[in-house]
């Protein structure tokens, strides 16, 4: 094995490490040297490739959420595909992903973004993010930098399922009352909810495709019978 082959070893090592780590302890109480005993390496290694243990965790989600913005970006070109379809596939693929990553977004979504201590990001003008906070002061900007980091990798992952809504806008799809593309990121966020919490709402049992499916016939048709 030369050098670039073996240096290639050790990353995947300590990825794979990482994501056990995460996924099995959560963001808070995994440690570096649990994922360097984990990947059989130095501690040093691990600091000379990722430099902390923040950006060993970006590393890694950033990576899996390039593997779902490629399936997503899939569905969402198809053709020959209508609205109802397209969103119903979106869905499909969001629930599988976070079925198998869920430990990993759930810190992404409430610890990393940092909705915890009162900081959401705000889309500017030209539709960059700056953080607010609630409440309190902000951090110091190289901290702010760190967080946006996260609110942008869910802001991109809620695109394709908003441009199939705009879409469905412009065909005249959906009715005046919902025409507003917002909703679709409301629906993106609450199916990320029903598979966090799976465990009190007993949708586990649910395959993808059917729970993405009631829940878009649900929002397009509404829950009452008809007369």
């Amino acid at each position: 094995m030369n050098k670039k082959e073996k240096e290639m070893d050790k990353r995947s090592r300590i990825m794979a490490a990482t994501e056990e780590v995460f996924s099995r302890r959560g963001y808070a109480q995994a440690t570096i040297d649990e994922i360097i005993a984990l990947a059989d390496t130095g501690k040093g290694t691990v600091y000379k490739y990722f430099g902390s243990k923040d950006d060993l965790f970006y590393t890694l989600v950033s990576q899996k959420h390039c593997e779902l913005m490629e399936q997503m970006q899939r569905v969402s070109d198809a053709a020959g595909k209508g609205i109802e379809e397209k969103l119903a596939d979106i869905l499909t693929v969001w629930i599988r992903f976070l079925r198998k990553n869920t430990v990993l977004w759930q810190v992404l979504c409430f610890e990393m973004t940092c909705s915890n201590r009162g900081y959401s990001a705000v889309e500017t003008d030209c539709g960059a993010l700056r953080l607010e906070a609630r409440w309190g002061d902000l951090p110091p900007a190289e901290e702010q930098e760190n967080i946006l980091r996260y609110h942008r990798l869910l802001k991109e992952e809620i695109e394709p399922i908003t441009n199939v809504y705009r879409e469905g806008i412009r065909q005249d799809f959906f009715n005046k009352i919902a025409g507003h593309e917002d909703i679709a990121k409301n629906i993106f966020l609450a199916v990320a909810m029903l598979v966090f919490f799976h465990t009190t709402n007993n949708l586990e049992k649910i395959s993808a495709e059917e729970l993405a499916d009631n829940i878009i016939k649900t929002r397009l048709y509404g829950l009452a019978g008809r007369k």
